[in-house]
């Protein structure tokens, strides 16, 4: 089976990597952000202003999708695209990170892992063969494989026994996969939780087998930011320089950065909406706070240098008005922001690897993403200060 996916890799620097990924619903750009659309849409914004921010991939979920509306929505609708008007591309995450946050509910056998579907309250099976089913009947562009989710600070044996667990269940996965030609592509997944020696195993492992792209996963659940660095580099250094690298569930701005430094070519998290939540908004000079009293008077936008349409017409005191009102206007705005930004710096980042000066756009974007800017300073100011 020919590859439904093509990945060019256009340059390098270090091993930051800038690329095209071309799937059948066209280009993204890499590195790429993947807005996330866990339930088939985002809980305050539409398509249209995921859209407006520049995505051209988004992630839902099979797991989620599969327990509400259920596969015979998606083979009735025509798949996830048409069923919430979205003409990019999508990827579905198989539902192994939520079947891990299950833990007083569910049972893991060879066989899959059973819990109970809380909407119903039925018991469910979750196989590698019925992950790619599900997926399938979604219809995304990627799919990934099954795997066995586990905190990342668990000791070796039950790390061992997870990773290899995970690759029998790719391996299941990929022979589901390979039964129906869909145009979809399939990821598999490297754990080994934060044992080096396991990483390799597992990448070793997993690229000798016709996957279209590679995800790096067991990250951002409970490691040190310093050993997630560190089993991310490890990682992508093993993994095929011409298929396309995915750290899942990975996440703050500074992450991103990183992450890209080191050789990841895709993320995706729920922070920029999550965030937004909170009052907190992102921007090149810092982080906001935007339920603080003293942006009450400001007429400024969040980030003069966004062409968000939450920039172009809204200030910082009226968003701290709606935040400090608890209105979802406010959420809603700040997300818009949020989206646009991580866009925004997957594009600066991106030019810069294309351009050799990835090193230098690091140094100056590294102060500001690690730090909290405060008060009502001019453009520029800062003042330093998971998965989901």
């Amino acid at each position: 089976m020919s590859s439904p996916l093509t990945f060019q890799l256009l340059a390098t620097d270090g091993a930051a990597r800038a690329g095209l990924l071309q799937t059948r619903r066209g280009p993204v750009e890499t590195p790429v952000f993947m807005p996330v659309a866990t339930h088939a849409g985002f809980c305050l914004h539409t398509v249209d202003e995921a859209e407006s921010v520049g995505a051209k991939l988004i992630l839902s979920n099979a797991y989620h999708l599969m327990l509400r509306p259920g596969r015979e929505v998606f083979e009735k609708l025509g798949g996830i695209h048409r069923f919430m008007s979205w003409n990019g591309s999508v990827l579905t995450d198989s539902g192994g990170y939520q079947i891990f946050s299950l833990p007083n509910d569910r049972q893991i056998s060879e066989k899959g892992a059973v819990f109970t579907n809380p909407h119903d309250h039925h018991r469910h099976l979750l196989s590698p063969e019925t992950s790619i089913a599900m997926q399938q009947a979604i219809g995304s562009e990627i799919m990934m494989v099954l795997d066995v989710c586990i905190n990342a600070t668990s000791t070796e044996g039950p790390t061992r026994l997870a990773m290899e667990q995970t690759h029998r269940w790719a391996l299941r996965s990929l022979a589901a996969h390979q039964l129906r030609e869909t145009g979809q592509a399939l990821f598999a997944i490297v754990q080994g939780g934060s044992f080096e020696p396991l990483r390799t195993e597992s990448a070793q492992s997993l690229t000798a087998h016709p996957f279209d792209g590679f995800a790096i996963g067991g990250l951002a659940v409970g490691e040190a930011r310093e050993v997630r660095d560190a089993i991310t580099g490890h990682t992508a250094r093993l993994l095929p320089e011409g298929r396309p690298r995915y750290l899942m569930g990975v996440g703050t701005p500074i992450d991103l950065l990183e992450s890209v430094r080191l050789g990841i070519d895709m993320f995706d998290c729920v922070i920029p909406t999550k965030m937004a939540q909170q009052g907190f908004a992102y921007t090149f000079a810092g982080k906001l706070r935007l339920s603080r009293r003293e942006y009450r008077l400001s007429d400024q936008p969040l980030d003069a240098e966004c062409d968000c349409s939450t920039c172009v017409r809204f200030s910082r005191g009226y968003i701290q008005h709606q935040i400090s009102g608890r209105h979802h206007l406010g959420v809603k705005l700040i997300g818009i922001h949020n989206l646009r930004h991580y866009q925004v710096l997957m594009g600066r980042l991106r030019q810069a690897i294309l351009d050799g000066r990835f090193e230098a756009e690091y140094q100056q974007l590294k102060p500001a993403l690690s730090g909290v800017r405060r008060g009502l300073r001019g453009r520029g100011s800062s003042k330093s200060t998971p998965r989901p």
